[in-house]
C-alpha cells in the first residue's frame, strides 16, 4: 500500500442504507477500501490484523434531529422563524464522524489497543456540531441576543450587473476603505461594521441598507478591484451546477503525501484510541481547532501554540470564567504553549515541540509556512515520523491568491447557499457557523487517516484539506419523505417526518386530501393543540422544533460537560 491510500487491502461490509451510512461507505472508498455495501449486518472495516465495527444508534431523520438540536433555529435565526436547512447536514457530518470512529479504532489495534467497536448517534453529532452556540446561551455571562429585527439588508449583496457575492473583512478599516471607495455614507460604514464583525458569533445580521445601494451602484468587477486595493474580500455566489463542472469537483477531500521512513511510533496505551498521540496545532478560529477538538476527545494529547499573551479570542463575549464560552468548547482540556515563532528563538521552540509529536496542524493563509520556515520538509527534518496537516480554504482550486476562506464565502463559491435556498429564492448562505464545522470534521478525518498509514507503512507524511471538500461532501443530494417539514401548531412550530400519509392522517384525525392540500390540512388540524400534545401523539415522527439552546442541556443529558458553560462531551463510545 501506499501513504495516500491508507485503507489499501481492507474491506467495509455494510448492509445498512440512509445518508450517513453512504457517506460513510464513499468515504472509505475514497480512502480505497474495498465496499460490500450488499453484505447485512453493521459498518464493519476489516483488514490485515485489524476488525472495527461502527454502530449508527437508532434512525434519524434529519430534519427531525435538526428541529430538536437548534440547528432550525439557528438557520432561521435571521428571519425570526426557525427554518430546515435543506441539506442533510447531520447525516453527513455523522457519516464522517463514523469513519473517524473506524479509523481511529483501526489505528488503536494496529498499535496494540483491543478496543473494536464504536457507537455514536446523530443526535451526538448534532449537538456537537452547535456546541459553541450552546456554550454561548450557557455561559455565566449573558450572551449577546441577536442584532436588530429581521431584514431584507443581509449579505449576500447584488452588484449594478447583476452578480450576487459576499464580502469578507479581518479589519476594520479595510472595511472603511472598500465601501468609502464605493460612496457609502461614513454614518452607514460604522454602523455596519459591529453587526457584521458579530454576525458568525450571532448567527444573525442587519446591515444598513445603504451598504446595499453602494454595491448594486457598482459593476462587479470594479467591486473586486476595489475589494483588492483596499484589503476586502469578495466571493461570487455559485450555484450547486456551476461548482459541478469545476475541475476539482468530485475529487476527494484530502490530499496525502508521503514523508520518509520514520522510526516505528510507540505502542498505545490503553483507554481511548488515540492514546498517547501527542498532536500540536497553531490554528484560529474554527476549523483548525475543532479538529484537534475532535482528536483530543478520541484520547490525543493537544499542544496548543498560542501568540505571547495568549489567543486574542480567548476574550470574546460571552464569557465563562475567565475565557470566551465558545474558545473554551473549541480548546478545553489542551495544553498551551505560548511561543512567538515570528522570531528565531519562537521557531526553534516550536521544533523542539514537534520533536516527539505525532501531528502538526496549521490552517495558516497559504505560503506561510515557508515564509515562516515551518514548512513540512523542514519539520520533516527534524521528527521524519510527524504527520504535517494543513486546513486551509480553497486548497489549490483558486490558485497562489484565492479570496479569504471562511465559511460564508465558502459557502457562496461551492453552491451550499445554493442548496440551502427554497425554490425561487436568490442563493444565500445560512448565517451559522455550517461549513467551518464540516471542515473540522473532515481535517480531523484526513489526519486519522494519515495516521494509519503512518502506521501501515512506517513512514511520516502530509495531509492537506479545505473547507471547499468540506462543502462539497455537504451537497449530498437529499432524499425527503412523502411529508417532509414543519408545521405551526397552537403554540409553536413542530416538525413532522413520514411517508405513511394515510396513518399520520388518521392520527390528525382528518381524511386523507389530495398532495397539494396536505399541507394545508397538516397546518389547519395541528393548530387545534398545542406542541406537546402533538408530539406525543404523533410519537417518533414528530419532534417540537427546539429554539432555546438553553434547554438542550437538561433535553440530552449526558451530552454535556459544565466548565463555566456547556460543552458537549464526545459524540462517540469505544468498547
Amino acid at each position: 500500500m501506499s501513504f495516500s491510500a491508507p485503507l489499501k487491502g481492507f474491506r467495509v461490509h455494510c448492509g445498512g442504507s440512509g445518508p450517513a451510512v453512504e457517506t460513510a461507505l464513499d468515504r472509505l472508498r475514497m480512502l480505497e477500501a474495498e465496499v460490500d455495501a450488499a453484505r447485512p449486518g453493521p459498518l464493519s472495516l476489516i483488514g490485515p490484523g485489524v476488525s472495527a465495527e461502527a454502530g449508527l444508534r437508532g434512525q434519524f431523520p434529519e430534519n427531525l434531529v435538526q428541529a430538536d438540536c437548534g440547528i432550525m433555529a439557528l438557520h432561521g435565526r435571521s428571519e425570526a422563524q426557525p427554518r430546515p436547512l435543506g441539506v442533510d447536514y447531520v447525516s453527513v457530518l455523522t457519516g464522517i464522524a463514523a469513519v473517524q470512529g473506524m479509523l481511529a479504532t483501526t489505528l488503536a489495534q494496529l498499535r496494540g489497543n483491543p478496543v473494536s467497536r464504536v457507537e455514536l448517534g446523530a443526535d451526538g453529532v448534532a449537538l456537537f456540531a452547535v456546541g459553541q452556540y450552546i456554550a454561548a446561551a450557557t455561559a455565566d455571562e449573558d450572551p449577546e441576543g441577536p442584532e436588530g429585527t429581521p431584514s431584507a439588508a443581509r449579505p449576500p449583496f447584488v452588484s449594478a450587473d447583476g452578480v450576487a457575492f459576499e464580502v469578507e473583512a479581518f479589519s476594520g478599516e479595510a472595511w472603511q476603505r472598500f465601501w468609502a471607495s464605493l460612496g457609502t455614507p461614513e454614518r452607514a460604514i460604522g454602523r455596519g461594521w459591529r453587526p457584521f464583525l458579530l454576525r458568525y458569533e450571532r448567527a444573525s445580521v442587519s446591515l444598513p441598507r445603504e451598504l446595499h445601494e453602494a454595491a448594486e451602484s457598482t459593476s462587479f468587477e470594479e467591486i473586486r478591484s476595489i475589494a483588492a486595493s483596499t484589503g476586502m474580500h469578495v466571493c461570487p455566489v455559485r450555484t450547486v451546477a456551476d461548482r459541478r463542472t469545476d475541475p476539482d469537483a468530485g475529487s476527494p477531500p484530502w490530499s496525502f503525501r508521503a514523508g520518509r521512513a520514520a522510526p516505528p511510533g510507540s505502542g498505545a496505551t490503553a483507554g481511548l484510541p488515540l492514546a498517547g498521540i501527542h498532536v500540536v496545532e497553531s490554528t484560529r478560529r474554527v476549523q483548525g481547532p475543532l479538529a484537534t477538538r475532535l482528536l483530543s476527545l478520541l484520547g490525543a494529547t493537544v499542544t496548543r501554540i498560542e501568540p505571547p499573551g495568549g489567543d486574542p479570542l480567548r476574550g470574546m463575549p460571552p464569557m465563562a470564567g475567565d475565557c470566551s464560552a465558545k474558545f473554551r468548547v473549541l480548546n478545553d482540556g489542551k495544553r498551551v504553549a505560548e511561543i512567538d515563532f515570528k522570531q528565531a528563538e519562537g521557531r526553534a521552540e516550536v521544533l523542539e515541540l514537534i520533536r516527539d509529536a505525532d501531528v502538526f496542524l496549521h490552517n495558516w493563509a497559504p505560503g506561510k509556512d515557508i515564509e515562516l520556515g515551518l514548512d513540512a520538509a523542514t519539520l520533516h527534518a527534524v521528527n521524519p515520523g510527524l504527520v504535517y496537516a494543513a486546513a486551509c480554504g480553497w486548497g489549490d482550486a483558486l490558485g497562489k491568491n484565492p479570496p479569504a476562506g471562511t465559511d460564508y464565502m465558502v459557502q457562496a463559491y461551492s453552491g451550499v447557499a445554493d442548496a440551502l435556498t427554497h425554490a425561487g429564492a436568490p442563493p444565500r448562505p445560512t448565517l451559522m457557523i455550517m461549513v467551518d464545522v464540516a471542515g473540522g470534521f473532515v481535517s480531523a478525518e484526513g489526519i486519522l487517516a494519515a495516521l494509519v498509514a503512518r502506521q501501515r507503512t512506517g513512514r511520516g507524511g502530509e495531509v492537506t484539506t479545505s473547507l471547499l471538500a468540506a462543502a462539497d461532501a455537504l451537497l449530498h443530494e437529499p432524499s425527503p419523505a412523502a411529508v417532509d417539514g414543519v408545521f405551526a401548531a397552537a403554540d409553536g412550530l413542530l416538525a413532522i417526518v413520514t411517508d405513511d400519509v394515510d396513518a399520520l392522517c388518521s392520527l390528525l384525525g382528518i381524511s386523507l386530501p389530495s398532495s397539494e392540500e396536505l399541507p394545508d390540512a397538516i397546518t389547519k388540524a395541528l393548530g387545534t393543540r398545542p406542541v406537546a400534545d402533538w408530539a406525543r401523539r404523533l410519537g417518533p415522527i414528530a419532534v417540537p422544533v427546539r429554539r432555546d439552546l438553553g434547554t438542550l442541556v437538561s433535553r440530552h443529558p449526558g451530552r454535556f460537560e459544565r466548565n463555566g458553560c456547556a460543552i458537549a462531551t464526545s459524540p462517540w463510545a469505544f468498547s
